[in-house]
């Protein structure tokens, strides 16, 4: 039985009490090894009480929690971090992590320690402390790469292709050394569907009339999400009784502040059709909200690497309109989703590609039986498949 350690960025706990994409990711592949029983996994990140009740139930893994430093403290330590990392000078990013490192160096019964998403400037502290053979990568961003971190471990396991290249463009890593791990979802979470009724009952609450069709948005409002090109082709858009459904966002206009949120909230207030702000819409309850909604719109501006709204949208069976960018590509399938260019004619063809979809109910009936069917690759057991595959395929390499 192979033995791994996860190292976590250390500011969230892990089981998941808090939230927090990459701790999720982590806990999947704990859950799923408790079935399987291949690995025994340690797992280092902070704690609270639940999480440490929580950890209880697991047979196959070890918890290390690290205790919460002072966060006047930390906020100097960051401001430091800030300043040296353009020095290429690389300190701990915070107390939590300091410590993280002053504990691995009390473990080294392991195969194989992996660095879970974390600012890549911790790599040479992590690589004084752990052989560069047994240090691998999960990278799910770009990663600002260069040869100095490149040399401190052996293997990167980026989210995407497009993260892949990202890093051997400065490095020149060679590909063999790359292993693509791509994200995953708790399909079922999405998957669920309820009756004509119910979705009835939801339109009513958020008070869109019956009759209109929904367009539905989940994220921030911050300009890489592409919140105000969607807004500009929701305006132009030709098709009558339509409402945009926007989830993450609450009360948004009474608490705007930033020069950008005031652009869009501007913009707002000039647009005729129906806007609603549900707030925060926890994963259990999302699945409702997918299920009034025609249509989801995910105009990215940024090279985003790997949406877990991409894999949710298509759990749901949403047809989807999303940016060519990052790797998003890389998560849709051929029918599932209508993908355009960012460019200067995005707003142009966003509008009119919401338009003609709305008014094509057979091409949605079709995108929406094949994004359930594509959205089947990226559920958790095929992740810890995947995962599993990786580590043999790194112990034949030797």
């Amino acid at each position: 039985m192979k033995k791994i350690c996860f190292i976590t960025q250390c500011s969230l706990p892990v089981p998941t009490t808090k939230g927090g994409a990459v701790e999720t990711l982590v806990e999947y592949l704990l859950n799923e090894n408790e079935r399987n029983k291949d690995y025994q996994f340690t797992v280092i990140s902070i704690g609270d009480e639940k999480a440490k009740e929580m950890s209880q139930k697991y047979k196959y893994t070890k918890f290390i929690y690290i205790n919460p430093s002072n966060r006047f403290i930390n906020k100097i330590r960051m401001f430091i971090y800030k300043i040296l990392k353009h020095l290429n000078i690389y300190i701990s990013f915070s107390g939590e992590f300091k410590k993280a490192l002053k504990v691995l160096k009390n473990i080294d019964n392991q195969d194989y320690f992996i660095y879970e998403a974390g600012p890549t400037t911790q790599l040479p502290a992590l690589n004084k402390i752990i052989p560069k053979e047994r240090l691998l990568v999960h990278i799910h961003w770009d990663g600002m790469s260069n040869i100095k971190k490149d040399k401190c471990f052996s293997y990167l396991l980026p989210v995407s292709d497009y993260i892949g290249h990202q890093w051997q463009i400065g490095t020149n890593r060679s590909s063999s050394l790359i292993k693509p791990l791509y994200n995953c979802a708790k399909i079922d979470l999405f998957s669920k569907k309820i009756t004509e009724n119910e979705k009835l009952e939801l339109k009513n609450k958020l008070n869109i009339p019956e009759k209109n069709k929904v367009i539905i948005f989940t994220g921030r409002i911050v300009q890489e999400k592409g919140i105000k090109e969607l807004l500009l082709a929701y305006q132009r858009l030709s098709t009558e009784n339509v409402t945009l459904v926007i989830i993450g966002s609450a009360n948004f206009g009474a608490t705007t502040n930033t020069k950008y949120e005031k652009e869009v909230s501007k913009l707002i207030s000039q647009i005729k059709k129906q806007i609603i702000f549900t707030g925060f819409i926890h994963q259990t309850e999302l699945y409702k909200y997918y299920n009034i909604a025609d249509i989801a719109v995910m105009p990215s501006l940024f090279q985003d690497p790997a949406p877990l709204v991409c894999i949710e949208t298509q759990a749901t069976g949403t047809p989807l309109i999303a940016t060519r960018v990052g790797g998003i590509p890389e998560y849709v399938g051929e029918n599932t989703a209508i993908l355009i260019d960012n460019d200067s004619n995005l707003v142009d063809n966003l509008s009119k590609e919401i338009d003609l979809l709305l008014n094509d109910q057979n091409k949605r009936k079709s995108m929406s039986e094949n994004s359930i069917k594509h959205a089947q690759k990226f559920n958790t057991e095929n992740y810890y498949l995947k995962f599993n595959n990786i580590i043999n395929e790194i112990e034949n390499s030797k």
